[in-house]
């Protein structure tokens, strides 16, 4: 025991003693150091995020359908959404313009007003916003619900009305939203109460359709839950992109108006994503001001992304991720996979991305597309105040940082190509609800074929203080640019031509009407237009169309329509015009009212790029029922106005 003991009186003794030469001048050594673990991503770090409230199962509430024994299904599948057994569910095959389930009604107050603007921590002259804050507030139903939306206007400088993008507004044309068009402007200090119902589902976005309003900020995201056609466990909400100007839309328009020189077409400044965006500082250096959102290991996450932009489409994609695309627009589809998406102006996709990589944190990149984007450029090409890396993800329980380290994370190079999915190819997207569509149309072609133009000379007649050139959708040599009148919208006399109204009027009840854009010359040769060649996003108001062809080439009225396509064709409410060529539509003229369609470049439109489709103009007063609530609306703007009159420097739309 005498060496045991001996032993471990030594370890004992060593265990508190220092074996350093200099303990004589030191204190006795300390315990090792062990670095704090980093901190870690975790749900706290997104409390609050800009994301859903209403959940489907819980949330979404049909009392006529539970009285008969329905019950939510969406948590069994996500392609079903209430169920009876032994009876038909309401799923993902319901066609949605024939079925539609009666759900509750949903209120939202909303306040337009000037509001201090710094989505990347740089202000913005005359910020316009919503609730004060831009993006708008999440709008949120369930298929079926009615949304009642309450409307005012704070802002003293303009009238304003907010449009329902891509919601049909069936039997609601006076709710869609387009002064001139469907109603007066809301006048300063007036209410307007927008009514309708959600026939489709899915998500978009709303924003002010009164002049050049919405890139100044008033805009939102608007989702109407519904069954989808795959699976996820995840919804990450809104990814809401956007070009982003320090100036006021309306001053920046005159670099579109006038000759501005490398600033025509305007510029944009930024990108922002949901709001945020980082800015390059005086020293090259990027603010870390990033949207985040955060993935679960092993879950599948739903993605909403939206372009609202005011110039400008983007390629999105996910480091290191693929995306499973399932509905283009508010039209459901066939899943597909991809690893990038061109986010054309107005256009919505919604993705299904699972969260299988290592947990760390990847970009979300926004690539300006290439012939449809509008950044400075250096003499190289490159951009000089913008980055694609706008956003990004972060996996729970990865290292916080502050943002992805770029260096080790391997980024699948995208085509930045400004081309639609349904260009380049037809079967990517699928809807799930088939259209076939006829082969003869129920319109006379000619009639609906538009060049998008513009003029070669000043036009002196819309703005005669200071003419310029328009963009137009030209049907003759004789055509014009829309201008549309603010005090007398089409909706309450949808039978006369005013000046400048480019009113064009479909009787059919039947069949399809064929549309056909062109970005040369459907006249040639021409004196009055020249046809640029660009990529325009046209967006049509109260209908879905199918896209029946889209192509480089000129239209051929002989041989172009040989290549369209009439089974199944793709459907969505915004495609792109490829620059120098064509688009087809065709569209069912089962939604009597005035509707608008518009390219969707915010400077395009003001100039006049647009034109109003009545359908069935003689059933609109008893489709749309009481229109009163209009002709308040534009008894108030007329007294507002001769009070203080607006001058009108723009298309109004």
């Amino acid at each position: 025991m005498g060496f045991l003991k001996t032993c471990l009186d030594f370890l004992s003794h060593a265990a508190f003693t220092s074996f350093s030469p200099f303990d004589a001048v030191f204190s006795p050594q300390q315990p090792l150091f062990v670095p704090t673990p980093p901190a870690k991503y975790s749900a706290a770090d997104f409390a609050g995020a800009y994301s859903p409230r209403i959940d489907p199962v819980r949330d979404c509430v049909y009392p006529a359908l539970r009285y008969n024994g329905y019950k939510p299904c969406n948590n069994v599948s996500r392609t079903c959404w209430q169920r009876r057994v032994k009876f038909k569910d309401y799923d993902i095959n319901d066609d949605y313009e024939v079925t539609t389930p009666f759900g509750i009604t949903r209120e939202y107050w909303l306040t337009v007003d000037q509001a201090d603007l710094r989505p990347d921590g740089q202000p913005k002259i005359n910020g316009v916003a919503l609730n004060g804050t831009y993006p708008g507030p999440i709008i949120e139903a369930c298929w079926g619900d009615k949304i009642v939306v309450h409307v005012r206007n704070k802002y003293r400088d303009n009238g304003t009305t907010i449009h329902w993008h891509g919601l049909r507004q069936l039997y609601s044309n006076d709710m869609d939203g387009v002064n001139g068009v469907t109603q007066c402007p809301i006048a300063y200090g007036e209410e307007y109460t927008y009514e309708f119902r959600a026939t489709q589902y899915g998500h978009t976005w709303y924003h002010s359709h009164y002049s050049l309003q919405y890139p100044d900020g008033v805009a939102g995201p608007l989702i109407i839950h519904g069954p989808t056609s795959a699976e996820w466990d995840i919804d990450n909400g809104p990814i809401m992109v956007a070009d982003w100007l320090y100036n006021t839309s309306f001053a920046a328009f005159n670099c579109e108006a006038y000759d501005c020189g490398n600033e025509t077409p305007p510029k944009a400044d930024n990108i922002v994503v949901n709001g945020i965006g980082a800015f390059k500082q005086s020293n090259g250096k990027w603010t870390n001001n990033y949207f985040k959102t955060m993935f679960k290991p092993g879950k599948k996450h739903l993605l909403r992304l939206i372009n609202g932009s005011a110039a400008s489409s983007f390629v999105f994609s996910i480091d290191n991720h693929t995306m499973t695309v399932i509905a283009s627009d508010l039209v459901a589809i066939k899943p597909y996979t991809t690893t990038s998406l061109l986010l054309g102006i107005g256009q919505r996709y919604t993705v299904v991305v699972e969260a299988n990589q290592e947990p760390s944190l990847y970009w979300m990149r926004t690539t300006p597309a290439a012939g449809c984007s509008a950044f400075r450029k250096n003499q190289k090409g490159e951009f000089t105040q913008v980055k694609e890396t706008t956003s990004f993800i972060a996996y729970e329980g990865a290292p916080k940082l502050p943002y992805p380290d770029s260096t080790s994370v391997k980024h699948k190079g995208v085509n930045d190509t400004c081309i639609d999915e349904s260009h380049i190819s037809q079967d990517r997207l699928v809807p799930i609800v088939p259209w076939e569509v006829s082969a003869k149309p129920t319109n006379d072609v000619s009639r609906g074929s538009f060049t998008a133009g513009y003029e070669k000379n000043a036009n002196p007649d819309l703005y005669p203080q200071l003419p310029f050139k328009h963009w137009l959708l030209a049907n003759s040599p004789t055509s014009q640019p829309l201008w549309v009148n603010f005090s007398m919208p089409t909706i309450l006399d949808p039978f006369t031509n005013p000046p400048f109204s480019s009113i064009t009027r479909f009787e059919q009840s039947y069949g399809f009407v064929y549309l056909i854009v062109d970005g040369s010359f459907l006249f040639n040769p021409d004196p009055n237009f020249t046809a640029i060649p660009t990529g325009h996003p046209i967006h049509l108001h109260g209908s879905d169309f199918v896209i029946l062809n889209q192509d480089w080439k000129p239209y051929d009225p002989v041989n172009s329509p040989r290549d369209f396509k009439f089974n199944n064709p793709a459907r969505r409410d915004t495609a792109l015009l490829p620059s120098g060529g064509y688009l087809a539509l065709a569209f069912k003229p089962d939604n009597p009212g005035a509707w608008l369609m518009h390219c969707h470049i915010a400077w395009h439109a003001s100039s006049g790029l647009a034109l109003q489709l009545v359908v069935r103009p003689r059933e609109i007063p008893g489709y749309n029922g009481d229109l009163l609530p209009v002709q308040l609306g534009c008894e108030s703007w007329r007294r507002w106005d001769n009070r203080d009159p607006i001058v009108q420097t723009d298309s109004g739309i």
